[in-house]
């Protein structure tokens, strides 16, 4: 499964190129268990893809060459058992003040096409922590959870409909709930903003 962690690495090349720069690992019934990776030609792994035979069960990536890991990938079983811990996702973190630049981005920020991906957790500040987590089903993204802030709660929530952006919801409270969302077109567009100012759930949307 060289080509998978390629992948999983966002390595770039053809997958003979990635191929030559992975190294197997076995266990002692010959079992594949680890593939390691040097993902930009350095000379040290910075990738780790562990297997269960050629099932990919997780990647850990360093991406910034730091030395710590800062991106977790968990694949599902095609036969039907789940590859990541807590797949139901954590609860709400950070502050992001709501900007409303986002013009509703495309859910492929991970490896779109492969149907076994589950999650990918990513430390954004590159401190070994885990600030940003997105989900999918059968490899599209369909929702993002993100501490903007670095406070340990979620404060921020995006919802995908067929990997394009379809709600994002921010705390600008630090309640550990969103106050306000915007509401996205299916061609990506910005379709209204609303506010929920004391937290009920009770959206009303902001004159335009």
């Amino acid at each position: 499964m060289a080509a998978a962690v390629g992948t999983a690495a966002c390595g770039s090349g053809s997958t003979t190129e990635a191929a030559a720069k992975v190294k197997s690992e076995y266990n002692e019934s010959g079992r594949l268990t680890r593939l390691t990776y040097d993902r930009n030609g350095d000379g040290k792994i910075d990738t780790w893809g562990y297997m269960d035979g050629s099932r990919v069960v997780r990647v850990e990536a360093d991406e910034n060459g730091d030395g710590k890991i800062d991106r977790w990938e968990y694949h599902t079983d095609p036969s039907g058992s789940t590859g990541s811990p807590g797949s139901k996702g954590s609860t709400g973190s950070t502050g992001s003040t709501g900007s409303t630049g986002s013009t509703g981005s495309t859910g492929s920020s991970a490896d779109a096409g492969d149907v076994t991906l589950e999650r990918i957790d990513r430390a954004t500040k590159f401190d070994g922590k885990i600030s940003r987590r997105e989900y999918f089903e059968h490899g599209v993204l369909t929702r993002i959870e993100e501490d903007t802030d670095g406070d340990g709660k979620i404060d921020k929530w995006e919802t995908y409909s067929a990997g394009t952006l379809a709600i994002m919801a921010i705390d600008t409270k630090a309640r550990g709930i969103p106050d306000r969302r915007l509401i996205y077109q299916p061609d990506g567009t910005l379709s209204r903003i609303e506010t929920d100012p004391s937290g009920t759930g009770t959206w009303r949307p902001l004159p335009q």
